[in-house]
């Protein structure tokens, strides 16, 4: 797109740096394809600068998220250092990004016409929430809860109960949390349990389960 049509994130500036805030009806490859011509017509302006993602009125998927990030840095060595989800809830951003894994999936493979479900609380036991496409928590899932999803799973918390994503069967699909401590998780039709005596630390990144090889693997980011 041309940067004189109107623009579909703004790019907003003060004292403590920049703030990308997309349009809430703005497509994400637009989005993507705005800000690297923003970055190549202004590389110097923007080199190494900080920036905060407001997804406050329009919510991105946590992979749209990491794509964004990697174009920034790559383009001009910008880092995103926070991202805003709420009026009450962010999180920072640390080191830089490695796109060396976690291919964006293919947009016709996604289900475009349905938004995330979003929740804006822990999940505590006894609860059995279900997605028909990504489902997106602001909070813990405890043991006992149980999140279902046709698409990703994303948990801004701990995960200690259980997750399915891809229920329908789409293997691409994959579950993020900050830390992955459950019961049972599922992608598609596999499934995979901790080891025996779980784990003693949380890393301070995501962490992400996908399908490698036929067998769910976790790494962390």
């Amino acid at each position: 797109m041309s940067l004189s049509e109107s623009p579909p994130v703004q790019v907003k500036a003060d004292r403590s740096g920049f703030t990308l805030v997309p349009d809430p009806a703005a497509a994400f490859d637009f989005i993507i394809d705005y800000m690297k011509q923003r970055l190549e017509q202004s590389r110097d302006f923007f080199s190494q600068a900080e920036m905060v993602l407001d997804l406050r009125t329009k919510p991105l998927r946590t992979d749209e998220i990491l794509s964004l990030y990697e174009t920034l840095f790559e383009k001009s060595r910008v880092r995103l250092v926070e991202v805003r989800l709420s009026d009450s809830l962010s999180f920072t951003v640390e080191g830089e990004p490695r796109r060396h894994r976690l291919p964006a999936r293919p947009s016709s493979e996604r289900k475009s016409d349905d938004a995330p479900l979003i929740v804006r609380n822990t999940c505590r036991s006894g609860v059995r929430i279900v997605s028909p496409s990504d489902c997106v928590v602001l909070g813990d899932v405890n043991p006992g809860a149980e999140i279902v999803a046709d698409g990703d799973v994303i948990v801004f918390g701990v995960l200690r109960g259980t997750a399915h994503a891809g229920a329908e069967g789409e293997r691409s699909a994959r579950i993020w949390a900050l830390s992955i401590e459950p019961n049972q998780i599922r992608i598609a039709d596999l499934v995979a349990v901790p080891p025996q005596g779980g784990k003693h630390s949380s890393p301070k990144r995501f962490e992400v389960a996908e399908i490698q090889d036929n067998a769910i693997q976790v790494i962390t980011l």
